[in-house]
């Protein structure tokens, strides 16, 4: 049976190691992958083996790939999974249809939902207050945005719910309008407030509690 003649280690990425067996190279592992295989030199390995290696390296690298996607910032569970699909397509050279259907992608997704690293509701929490940050944006959109992002529509609406401030955040978006719009009759203002806060996501009620506390100062 073949055997494993070196384990050296790769020069741009510490951690992981090639694996030679007899003399060739034959796979990639990092630590926790050797440790949990007992792979050293002199060790045997079937064809089934190597094979069972081979794919526990590709999940690693791909859980890997995962976690450097979520550092930039969080993300739900869908755009995970679509990043995977992409990658395993590109990889494979496969069509995205096929790349969706493999296994790999389910257990990447539950081992990062075990270590949590993916969480829908917290994912759908931060998502929010970013989007009533400095450029706020009305819950119509914000609901839009989260479930284009395939978040569930009750962890949707839970977050939604924690936007209490809407005629806060409404004025907020006006306030940075007025100077352009200082020339317009009372008419024509209340039309742009309207327009605007509309394409931004906010309700009607809300809009004319913001027409009402704007055009009282103007």
């Amino acid at each position: 049976m073949p055997q494993i003649t070196s384990i050296e280690p790769q020069k741009r990425r510490q951690g992981r190691f090639n694996i030679y067996v007899e003399g060739k190279f034959s796979f990639a592992a990092d630590e926790n992958m050797l440790a949990k295989n007992i792979l050293s030199v002199g060790k045997s390995l079937s064809a089934d083996d190597i094979e069972k290696l081979t794919k526990e390296n590709e999940a690693g690298k791909l859980f890997d790939a995962s976690l450097r996607f979520l550092s930039y910032r969080q993300r739900s569970e869908k755009e995970v999974k679509d990043f995977l699909v992409k990658k395993i397509a590109r990889c494979e050279n496969i069509k995205f249809n096929l790349a969706s259907q493999s296994p790999v992608i389910s257990q990447i997704i539950t081992r990062l939902k075990k270590q949590s690293f993916l969480n829908d509701e917290e994912f759908a929490e931060w998502w929010v207050k970013a989007r009533t940050g400095s450029q706020p944006k009305g819950p119509y959109v914000i609901r839009m945005e989260l479930l284009r992002k395939g978040v569930d529509k009750e962890i949707v609406e839970k977050a939604i719910s924690k936007i209490t401030n809407q005629k806060e955040l409404g004025s907020k978006v006006i306030e940075k309008k007025l100077v352009i719009w200082k020339t317009l009759t009372n008419l024509e203002l209340k039309k742009k407030i309207y327009e605007h806060l509309a394409r931004r996501g906010f309700d009607s009620k809300t809009i004319n509690e913001v027409i009402a506390q704007i055009v009282k100062k103007v």
